[in-house]
């Protein structure tokens, strides 16, 4: 596993949040790219009132998972972002941890790393992305974009 998982893993699970406060699925991927690979995701404020809300957050997918991810992978690598299916609709997203393992926010326990071949995940991960590389914190592809 990365060393930088360590840092992590506690972050309370806050809906909307993007920062060790407390995050969601997104803004914990958002929060390490940031940290982690000085890549500036947008911050999609303003999109959903609740990442629990599975068809709110499937909405947030379809519109934006097109332009942060840039290419599909077939095997996971650093910086590759997993989109998962959670009651069969695509909704929730993490970030490979290596090691066969992966970090992402749930709701009752905040940030944490699972193997990917846990009961929980298993069947999960609809497929892995690397995020554009356009992302850097001198320059966003997106910046001024309402939402980002």
């Amino acid at each position: 596993m990365y060393e930088w998982c360590k840092k992590y893993v506690g972050i309370p699970f806050v809906s909307g949040g993007r920062d060790s406060s407390g995050c969601d699925c997104y803004g914990l991927v958002r929060w390490i790219f940031l940290n982690e690979y000085d890549l500036q995701l947008p911050v999609l404020n303003g999109t959903y009132t609740d990442a629990l809300c599975i068809a709110e957050t499937k909405r947030l997918f379809q519109e934006n998972i097109p332009i942060l991810c840039s290419e599909r992978i077939e095997q996971p690598e650093e910086k590759a972002v997993a989109l998962m299916k959670m009651k069969g609709m695509l909704c929730h997203v993490g970030l490979y941890a290596g090691d066969g393992y992966i970090i992402h926010a749930r709701h009752s326990l905040g940030a944490v790393c699972e193997r990917l071949s846990s009961p929980q995940l298993a069947g999960c991960v609809e497929g892995w992305y690397r995020v554009d590389s356009s992302y850097s914190m001198s320059q966003s592809i997106l910046a001024g974009k309402k939402g980002f």
